[in-house]
């Protein structure tokens, strides 16, 4: 079946149940950018970053994410800039970091990815094939007319990866940067309006990115089509995800497909740019934020990055951020600037509660090795997991999201079939754990999940509240399985 490029045609078709079922996810980022591995750690994180560049102040091109290192090494005495200065000498071009990258990359064992991804509970995995640095990680025919000649790995790292990642029975998604190309342009993003005008690369790049795209979905028929930066106005997405629907029809796509239109005109251009910038000054001093633009394309899943919304959602949707304040490898990060496997359980559990799936990232060095403090977070949340699972993967959110214990410790809600679990984000759980403001059915059958068994445990009603004899115990988090009757 051929499907129409039309927007209210795609927009009927249903979120795949895979993707609402998976709820766990791990993106990763690596590049020519993990071989420097360096980001200022100076820079705050990635909302401190957006709120000056909204507010068009400079940022001299330094952002906390190392995936952006080109970005910064092109504006003159940035702490990037100064870095590499120091480690590398003047004489050394960006484009130098592929000779230590393809050479560590041919000796990578993406089994070893794989199966680590799969034991820390991973449903899916997102690749980035081609970052903002134009460099692609698999073996493209369309022809770059701004790069040197065989720019790209020698290897064929998304091919490899996804045969390891699909080996372990994951699903596989990728990454493009298809609204930005660096390649394309010599001037660094020091502002948003730079960011707006680096989204309207023209004609050339449209045709340029919208190939790779199609090779990609060609080659490899990702479960996703994670579009990053936006999307060039010359093309029309719909007639992509069209053809990715044919091509692969249990696909998913996510909603970084805004087209930045901007006059062709060059005297024009620099009009709207600086008008626009003095009106993103202005809303910044009136303490306005910039209104989220409403989505004219079609898509599957809304993405957040860092934040996680307040409440449940009405719609498809993930949350996407590092372990630490990167995404790629950051050097400069200890293991106090990532989350502990706590944390990330804790995260977890929140975004599956309200509807959201969590797609985690892991940057792995200059050498193709997930570092042992990434590692270690991602270790702990998969033996929670082998446990507990049945609390998150192809649960949906209840009729509420959560609650309190009545010593404050907050309990999130999920649900499947006849059964609602109650997570206590708790590292010790007391005996006996009352829930605030809950009511269970005459007969419902509570029980703790746990490593050696589930155990029944006795419930009593207390007001408002529900009152459980749970047996004391430590844990990331603690799960009640409170089942109805009948």
């Amino acid at each position: 079946m051929t499907r129409s490029p039309d927007k209210a045609a795609l927009d009927a078709r249903p979120i795949p149940g895979w993707y609402q079922d998976a709820k766990l996810g791990v993106f990763i980022h690596w590049g020519l950018y993990s071989v420097p591995a360096f980001a200022d750690p100076a820079a705050g994180d990635f909302n401190d970053f957006m709120r000056d560049l909204t507010a068009m102040k400079d940022t001299g091109g330094d952002m906390p994410y190392a995936e952006w290192y080109l970005n910064a090494l092109r504006v003159p005495g940035s702490p990037t800039a100064r870095h590499h200065q120091a480690t590398y000498g003047d004489d050394f071009p960006y484009t130098r970091f592929r000779d230590q990258f393809d050479a560590a990359a041919a000796e990578v064992d993406f089994g070893d990815w794989a199966r680590f991804f799969a034991g820390a509970g991973a449903q899916y995995v997102v690749m980035v094939t081609r970052h903002l640095d134009g460099y692609p990680l698999w073996p493209t025919k369309v022809a770059n007319p701004h790069a040197p000649t065989g720019y790209r790995a020698r290897r064929d790292l998304v091919g490899d990866l996804t045969a390891a990642v699909r080996a372990e029975g994951l699903r596989m998604g990728l990454y493009y940067a298809g609204g930005i190309d660096w390649t394309f342009t010599d001037r660094p993003i020091r502002t948003m309006t730079d960011l707006m005008e680096q989204q309207a690369l023209g004609e050339e790049y449209a045709r340029y990115a919208t190939a790779q795209w199609r090779e990609l979905i060609d080659s490899y028929r990702p479960s996703i089509l994670w579009n990053d930066m936006g999307w060039p106005a010359e093309q029309d997405p719909h007639e992509l995800f069209a053809h990715y629907y044919d091509s692969v029809p249990e696909g998913v796509v996510n909603d970084r497909w805004i087209q930045s239109k901007m006059p062709r005109n060059r005297l024009a251009r620099g009009l709207y740019l600086r008008f626009m910038g003095t009106m993103l000054k202005l809303m910044t001093r009136g303490g306005k934020e910039l209104p989220t633009p409403v989505p004219t394309f079609h898509y599957d899943v809304q993405t957040h990055e860092y934040r996680s919304p307040e409440t449940m959602l009405p719609h498809a949707w993930e949350l996407t951020r590092g372990l630490g304040t990167s995404f790629g490898h950051n050097a400069q990060e200890s293991a106090a600037d990532l989350l502990t496997g706590t944390e990330l359980v804790h995260l977890l559990v929140d975004v599956v509660s309200k509807g959201g799936n969590l797609l985690i990232n892991v940057g792995p060095d200059g050498h193709g090795g997930i570092p042992e403090m990434q590692r270690r977070p991602l270790r702990e949340l998969g033996a929670w997991l082998e446990t507990n699972g049945r609390a998150i993967f192809a649960t949906r959110p209840w009729t509420r999201t959560r609650t309190t214990t009545s010593e404050g410790h907050p309990i999130h809600f999920t649900s499947k079939d006849t059964t609602v679990y109650a997570t206590v984000l708790a590292d010790r759980l007391p005996g006996p754990l009352v829930i605030r403001d809950l009511t269970l059915s005459p007969g419902t059958h509570v029980q703790l999940l746990g490593a050696d068994g589930d155990v029944d445990v006795a419930w009593t009603r207390r007001g408002a509240d529900v009152e459980i004899a749970t047996p004391q115990r430590r844990s990331p988090a603690h799960v009640l399985a409170m089942t109805t009757a009948g």
